[in-house]
């Protein structure tokens, strides 16, 4: 009998609990993997903290075992003005990777983010050295800059990107646009990897659910290009005091004084508690790179989705609430969906429709990935 393939992944980032998108991306693609055969190993080199909850939970899920290491302080950015490439991966991790690849004779080591690849540097010629890049760092901090918005987390020039990219033998991108990019500054072979959560839609049943809080809403972290988003939409919806919304998530936190006034759920513990506070969900998204976690886990959660074009990056959208041009074509959108029971079925279906889309692209990305692993075990 053939043995199964064996991987490690090695994360700076939980992938417990699922509370923001790069988490649940990680923890989709180990299910996703892991359903096909693969076992999985996973190494959280705990740059958030873990906590005991956590590391009960990752300990249960990753059934090919589970390793935990402690950060080493980050002194100073290597570079003016940008981190260099290994800033945030010390040499001390590479050799454990590198340990651990010996001991458990992988046959592929993935690491998520480029920044992380210092630790593909021990791995033998034998095993499949994979990056997933989650999102472009080259240069990020310029186009924040252009958009008015101060860097913050990750950024590097592109020659440091390259640099990175070149330890791989396979990259993995997040959307199709992003693969495109890629193949421009690697020269391993760029994979498109999606994201699409579990379709709860699908098995949910609709019953009698009490009406919504409000009409519209929005789930988010405090980043830079969240806060820039929501002001954007607030100084638009201050003008139009007869739409409703709600607010949730750790941008909660922050004192932003909205005008418009929405409703405030806070920080939620399940994004279901927002879910089923809200009749639409709203992603004012401006600019940003890689694919916008929140509207894929809207999607799949069955709702209705209103959103820019940014929101929408990397997805086969065709319905118009699913590319407003800016803030202000989101509010007009609100309002015709606020006046047309039309234009609110017709988004409802559109947005199942999408999510029913996205999700068999993701399955066949992932077939994809498990094949090439199967058949370096082989």
């Amino acid at each position: 009998m053939k043995r199964p393939p064996r991987i490690l992944i090695v994360s700076p980032i939980a992938s417990h609990p699922a509370d923001q998108g790069n988490a649940a991306r990680i923890g989709a693609m180990g299910r996703e993997l892991m359903a096909r055969g693969v076992a999985c190993e996973f190494l959280y080199y705990a740059t958030e903290g873990c906590t005991p909850a956590q590391e009960a939970a990752m300990s249960a899920f990753w059934r090919g075992g589970f390793h935990l290491v402690p950060p080493q302080p980050v002194a100073r950015a290597g570079m003016p003005g940008a981190w260099a490439l290994d800033d945030w991966c010390p040499a001390f991790l590479a050799d454990r990777v590198a340990r651990l690849h010996r001991r458990g004779r992988h046959d592929a080591v993935l690491v998520h983010y480029v920044w992380m690849s210092r630790a593909l540097e021990g791995v033998g010629d034998g095993a499949l050295r994979v990056i997933d890049t989650h999102d472009l760092f080259g240069d990020r901090h310029l186009a924040a800059r252009e958009q008015g918005l101060d860097p913050s987390w990750f950024f590097t020039t592109r020659e440091e990107e390259a640099r990175g990219l070149a330890r791989a033998d396979l990259v993995l991108a997040i959307q199709d646009a992003e693969a495109a990019v890629l193949r421009g500054r690697s020269a391993a072979p760029v994979l498109t990897l999606g994201h699409m959560p579990p379709l709860r839609f699908l098995t949910a049943e609709d019953g009698d659910a009490p009406p919504p809080r409000a009409a519209f809403g929005y789930l988010g972290s405090a980043n830079p290009w969240n806060i820039a988003s929501v002001r954007a939409l607030d100084s638009a919806l201050a003008e139009a005091p007869e739409l409703s919304w709600l607010l949730a998530g750790q941008i909660t936190r922050r004192d932003l004084r909205l005008r418009s006034r929405p409703a405030l759920l806070g920080p939620v513990r399940d994004a279901e508690e927002f879910y089923r506070a809200v009749g639409c969900v709203l992603n004012p998204m401006t600019g940003g790179t890689g694919l916008k976690i929140k509207t894929v886990e809207a999607l799949a959660a069955g709702l209705p989705v209103l959103g820019t074009r940014d929101a929408f990056a990397g997805l086969p959208a065709e319905h118009p609430g699913h590319g407003a041009a800016d803030t202000a074509a989101l509010v007009e959108l609100m309002r015709e969906h606020r006046r047309s029971e039309a234009f609110r079925n017709g988004l409802h279906r559109a947005s199942r429709l999408l999510a029913l889309r996205c999700a068999a692209a993701v399955a066949r990305q992932a077939d994809e990935l498990a094949a090439l692993l199967t058949a370096r075990a082989a």
